[in-house]
């Protein structure tokens, strides 16, 4: 994980795959940690950050206050993730989860 400063802001995350099996237990949300790669880019569409997850698909990120765009990246054959916006405050750190759909059904 992306060591961060105590003040400042940012986002900080976590990837799952979801869903994880093709039945789902009982008191599951049916996902499971998903180790991946996320493009940040700002309001101009520039690539501010490219952060990688922890194996537990975890990441955090400091940022500047403003509006930015997380996309996920995705392997010409794996799973997929849609891009989601996220607005970043000063002093504060955002929390986001992205999904990336595993296509099992």
């Amino acid at each position: 994980m992306t060591p961060v400063q105590p003040d400042a802001g940012g986002i900080r995350g976590d990837v799952v795959l979801w869903p994880a099996a093709p039945v789902q237990r009982v008191g599951t949300d049916g996902s499971r940690p998903y180790p991946a790669r996320i493009q940040v880019m700002d309001g101009a569409g520039r690539v501010v950050a490219d952060v990688k997850t922890d194996a537990a698909g975890r990441f955090a990120l400091p940022l500047p206050p403003g509006a930015y765009t997380l996309h996920p990246v995705s392997d010409v054959a794996g799973p997929r993730a849609p891009a989601q916006s996220v607005v970043v405050e000063r002093g504060r750190f955002t929390p986001v989860r992205v999904t990336y759909d595993s296509g099992i059904r």
